[in-house]
């Protein structure tokens, strides 16, 4: 029997659309399922981390999404450090949010309209042959052990009643449907809750109706959290057209009530924006609770995104985190299609594992942040005020480091130079070849790649076996930034990492982490003959 479709993506969001690109590019044929006739026209997420940058400059979609402000680098526009204030405005803790130049080359965050880049994703699905088919519900899944059939439903303008109904075959299943995920539900993967939700929040997009409004904004430039008991709020500068606010919603007060205009004004009225200035472009309140998945592996079935994990907004990781695991799982369901015979199983169950450990921090970081936050009690803000003022820190996880055990040749409670620990992303910046230049990824393309930085022959390095192995099951890439090897490192930022390092080679997997390090030419050939040895 013939399959369908290699991959059927359930879900046409970011991540979604960001997977089907990432293993359409790969040679796959992926279709893309999502229940919603339309996009969703309102903003939600405000900011993307340098790797979702990173990753859509490789797709060849970022461009495109500067080009219409979909994706604004605001670096030297709003300030790279967050402020935390007490009622008074007295600064209690500082948190650098931003930088001139991340380990991807490009500023540290960037600001976006999510609906925009939505658009761009989804016209770029369309050019390269993609199809997603809107108005389209998964009803359920079906494991056939070689194949997944998947039942699907034709919505009509209800969008609710089912004009047809239908089944479609795929050799993979990629949930990222959101947090009432269908395709979690009908592959039995368990939900665990760290925590339930403690706090509402009144979210507001505001965008200016008169020239020069926006600069009269109180905290235009000033990422700020105002730890006011009286009223907890977020102003979060996002694009150079909108504004983002965000407020506590007390005990006492109904989400119904915070969703009328009157309160709605009143509330940003205390950044000095009214009405007569300013429209309201999207308002809702939400509460989140922290958790995740118990895998986002099972057999033939993946998990991305809000199916995979859930966390309040205090560290803006809800879509970058689900572009990460995108990432991650896309080079995974690659490898399984070309080569079904070898240890795919094993790697997806690593997918899981490496981003579970991620997840975990940062949705554990971002319940702590609440707590903190989410304080409408004087006495005990008073408290927590001290508290800071005594040095208290914010959580902070690691976010370019995945979790542990996983497909690299880190070990737990071993120390290794910060800059080249296995797990932890890899660094990007311009590189020249053959006179063009360009950023690594795109010079070099995608897959493995084994990075020299001195006079080494790296194919010399490696057995005959280990070499054809290297270029047959990895994809690999061989790069000397050496006079003979042909590259060249425009930035310098190459040699200064070995230098910091101490290590002859780095082998890097195609979603930019190390896998391991080589201190000396003779250890090259182990490096990536553990690599092969996994997966085979």
């Amino acid at each position: 029997m013939s399959v369908d479709n290699d991959v059927v993506i359930v879900g046409a969001g970011p991540v979604g659309l960001t997977s089907a690109l990432l293993l359409q590019k790969m040679g796959h044929r992926v279709r893309v399922y999502e229940r919603h006739a339309q996009q969703y026209a309102q903003p939600r997420a405000v900011f993307l981390t340098h790797q979702a940058i990173r990753m859509f400059r490789a797709l060849g979609v970022l461009d495109r999404m500067m080009e219409t402000q979909a994706v604004q680098d605001l670096h030297g526009r709003v300030s790279d450090v967050g402020t935390f204030v007490d009622a008074e405005g007295r600064t209690l803790s500082e948190q650098q949010l931003n930088s001139s130049h991340s380990k991807s080359g490009t500023a540290g965050a960037f600001a976006i309209y999510q609906p925009g880049v939505e658009e761009v994703l989804e016209e770029t699905c369309q050019e390269r042959g993609v199809q997603v088919h809107r108005s389209t519900e998964v009803r359920d899944i079906v494991d056939l052990g070689r194949y997944m059939e998947i039942s699907i439903a034709k919505l009509g303008n209800d969008k609710a009643t089912p004009t047809s109904t239908n089944t479609v075959t795929a050799f993979f299943v990629v949930g990222c449907d959101g947090a009432k995920s269908i395709v979690r539900g009908s592959s039995k993967m368990g939900w665990f809750e760290y925590e339930a939700a403690s706090s509402r929040w009144l979210v507001v997009d505001i965008i200016p109706t008169v020239p020069g409004a926006m600069s009269q904004w109180k905290d235009n430039s000033a990422p700020k959290q105002i730890l006011d008991p009286k009223r907890p709020r977020s102003s979060v500068p996002s694009q150079l057209t909108r504004r983002r606010f965000e407020f506590m919603v007390l005990p006492n007060e109904s989400t119904e009530i915070a969703m009328t205009d009157e309160f709605v004004w009143e509330m940003v009225g205390l950044f000095d924006c009214r009405s007569d200035t300013a429209a309201i472009e999207r308002r809702t309140v939400y509460s989140i609770c922290g958790g995740w998945a118990e895998s986002f592996a099972k057999g033939r079935v993946a998990l991305a995104g809000d199916a995979a994990h859930l966390a309040p907004q205090f560290l803006g990781q809800g879509l970058n985190s689900g572009l990460r695991d995108a990432k991650s799982m896309a080079w995974r369901l690659d490898f399984a299609l070309r080569h079904p015979e070898n240890n795919w199983s094993r790697m997806m169950s690593d997918y899981s594992t490496e981003q579970l450990g991620i997840t975990k921090q940062f949705v554990i970081a971002a319940k702590a942040i609440e707590h903190l936050i989410a304080v409408s009690d004087p006495e005990e803000a008073e408290k927590r005020d001290a508290m800071f003022r005594g040095g208290l820190q914010l959580p902070r996880p690691n976010l370019e480091r995945v979790g542990t055990a996983g497909m690299h040749l880190g070990e737990v409670d071993t120390a290794y130079p910060p800059s080249c620990e296995p797990g932890t992303l890899f660094i990007q910046d311009k590189i020249e070849k053959d006179g063009k230049i360009g950023f690594f990824d795109n010079v070099v393309g995608d897959g493995w790649v084994l990075i020299a930085n001195e006079t080494i022959d790296l194919a010399a390095a490696m057995t005959i076996p280990t070499r054809e192995a290297f270029s047959k099951l990895l994809g690999g890439h061989l790069v000397n930034f050496s006079a003979e090897g042909g590259y060249g490192d425009v930035s310098g930022r190459y040699r200064e990492w070995f230098s910091d390092s101490n290590v002859v080679a780095v082998l890097v997997r195609p979603d930019y982490y190390i896998y391991g390090t080589a201190n000396t030419q003779r250890d090259i050939e182990a490096v990536v003959r553990r690599a092969i040895d996994y997966i085979s």
